[in-house]
């Protein structure tokens, strides 16, 4: 899934600024007498992530880039609302022009990458010359490239292909200056983001890193990544250059982290269950079982809430849902939310209808959609064309399938011959993959979500719907919108401030669910965990940015 709970720092984004903590002394998440050392041993069921910096960009992926990463400012490892508070890391201290255009960081020395070398202000511009780089197509490159949000100075026109170095951005000495076109109260949120970590200069400027050996992929937080055998093997171990010192206070219990990729589901639960891994999927079948054993977020089985939205977004691009409207109310008025959610067993979520969940800043309790497929079949009748459709899934689990087996039922119930309805699978985030690609030829996606970057509501309808951000691979427009008229009013809804901008964005995701139909918004989401006995429970920290468990603060009993 693509994206991060936000409920705590919602007071942020109404200000259009960040609170920013004093200093780092109390970013660390009390490690007394926490064990240390030994090797956490994560299993997942789909394919392997992107872990170049500049290109992960899915939940998981984030998680490993948490425990690597070493950032301008950083969010502490802390539960709670102490766990969103940006707090000075890489960088001591910054100013502000009064114009809000430019920003000056000042880099602290101590920093070093696993391999040895300093960290400078120069490893930050590598990491965003290489985030606006044309060629890596990173998706991370419309954050600082949106005339109407983040805008860097020379970044778009290193997105377009026509330079390599973005001319905003200076490292002089200690300094790191970055100039908007624009002031941006959502900055700090974004340059905090895991695409513009410290990045070391051996990384190539245009090419993704992908086999990763112990010298090829340095970084400069607690851990860095020893290996990576896609689909098969991650592996993280401590950065032996991560030395306690100012900035440098978070965590690092574990000697090490192994996640093994493309299990199988049931073994990997009873391999956790056997404490033969330390973390692994849960079945829907077996989360009763599990909560009656070992009881709710007390020692092996959590569930925790995710500012995250499952949808079905609809391509747009293709013919099938281009220029028809009827067509996708239709499908957002025949899918039957109850049974897709029901699907993934208790405490993993709700149905819901429309984009914001009540994780975003501006969210409203509205039901855009009731079931109806009496008006859902009128509504579609004529509006076929070729009566063919490509609908891609995850096979990753057997939730992911039966999921896309209710849609596969829905379209039918809708008017689709079950012949025409071509499933095509992907193992976990290749689907994403699948449908970022411009000239794909799925025409709807199933068990697909996002979860939040930063506490805005600009990161879901702006970053999702908006037109003039299509770009050729590692798209996020999964729907491929591009109305001029929506464009236009998410244009102006981004250039408003406080209560009036939630209130705006809050309206605009329900207009353009009931008036524009893109994508049909399936349910909320909380992620379960099961966990083995080796554990200790006493050392988890759910880190409500990252929506995840933070791997630093981990400890094994």
């Amino acid at each position: 899934m693509h994206r991060r709970q936000w409920l705590a720092v919602t007071m942020l984004v109404a200000g259009a600024s960040l609170l920013i903590a004093a200093s780092f002394a109390s970013a660390g998440t009390s490690s007394t007498a926490l064990k240390k050392g030994g090797i956490f041993r994560y299993g997942n069921v789909g394919a392997s992530v992107q872990v170049d910096p500049q290109l992960a960009y899915v939940t998981t992926a984030w998680s490993l880039e948490y425990a690597t990463a070493a950032k301008l400012y950083n969010y502490p490892d802390k539960k709670g609302p102490a766990g969103s508070k940006l707090i000075p890391e890489v960088a001591s201290k910054f100013t502000v022009s009064k114009n809000g255009r430019v920003y000056t960081f000042t880099i602290r020395k101590g920093f070093k990458f696993s391999d040895g070398s300093k960290v400078t202000a120069k490893n930050f511009k590598r990491a965003i010359d290489r985030t606006a780089n044309h060629d890596l197509a990173s998706p991370g490159a419309p954050f600082i490239t949106d005339p109407s949000g983040t805008n860097i100075v020379g970044a778009k026109r290193v997105n377009d292909g026509k330079a390599t170095s973005v001319s905003g951005v200076i490292a002089k000495g200690n300094k790191l200056i970055i100039r908007l076109t624009k002031a941006d109260g959502t900055f700090m949120a974004k340059i905090t983001m895991p695409f513009f970590q410290a990045t070391s200069l051996k990384l190539p400027l245009t090419k993704e890193v992908v086999n990763v050996t112990k010298t090829n992929l340095p970084s400069a937080g607690p851990y860095y990544m020893t290996r990576n055998d896609p689909d098969r093997l991650t592996q993280l171990r401590k950065n032996p250059n991560y030395k306690k010192g100012p900035g440098r206070m978070r965590p690092h219990n574990l000697a090490g982290v192994d996640v093994t990729w493309n299990l199988n589901e049931q073994t990997a639960f009873n391999q956790t269950i056997a404490n033969q891994l330390d973390e692994g999927p849960l079945p829907a079948a077996e989360v009763t079982g599990v909560k009656n054993k070992y009881g709710l977020n007390r020692s092996r089985f959590w569930s925790m809430p995710v500012n995250c939205t499952g949808y079905l977004p609809m391509n747009t691009s293709r013919s099938l849902f281009k220029g028809n409207l009827n067509l996708r109310k239709a499908v957002n008025l025949v899918v039957d939310r109850k049974s897709y959610v029901a699907q993934a067993g208790p405490y993993a979520g709700q149905p819901w209808t429309h984009l914001f969940n009540p994780g975003v800043p501006g969210w409203r309790n509205v039901t855009v959609y009731k079931q109806n497929v009496a008006q859902a079949k009128k509504l579609a009748k004529g509006h076929f064309k070729s009566g063919k459709i490509n609908v891609g899934y995850r096979t990753n689990s057997a939730t992911n399938i039966a999921q896309s087996q209710i849609v596969r039922r829905d379209l039918i119930r809708l008017g689709f011959k079950a012949g025409n309805i071509n499933m095509k699978g992907f193992s976990g985030a290749d689907l994403y993959d699948a449908m970022g690609k411009k000239n794909t030829d799925l025409d709807m996606g199933t068990n697909m979500g996002w979860c939040s970057d930063y506490p805005d509501p600009y990161d879901w309808i702006n970053i999702l719907l908006y037109g003039g951000g299509i770009q050729a691979e590692n798209n996020v427009n999964y729907s491929y919108f591009n109305d001029p008229k929506w464009n236009r009013k998410m244009q102006a809804a981004a250039k408003l401030v406080g209560p009036k901008r939630l209130q705006v964005y809050g309206q605009l995701d329900l207009d353009i669910m009931k008036q524009a139909a893109p994508m049909a918004v399936e349910r909320t989401y909380n992620n379960r965990y099961i966990f083995s006995n080796r554990v200790n429970p006493k050392s988890l920290v759910y880190q409500g940015i990252y929506q995840d468990w933070d791997w630093a603060s981990l400890a094994l009993k």
